[in-house]
């Protein structure tokens, strides 16, 4: 059970993000992501049209 209680100390010793940064943070993934996911969308079309045309 040492290994909770140390577990517990050092956890408490981390400085945590604000809760609107991480929400900044996820919209900014999210964002990425969803351009991403585009592009490669529009890549998949292009290639597939040239490819087996």
């Amino acid at each position: 059970m040492a290994f909770f209680a140390d577990l517990k100390t050092e956890m408490k010793k981390v400085d945590w993000p604000a809760s609107s940064r991480v929400a900044q943070m996820t919209a900014v993934v999210f964002l990425i992501v969803a351009l991403l996911t585009f592009f490669t969308f529009v890549l998949d079309l292009i290639l597939g049209a040239v490819l087996f045309k």
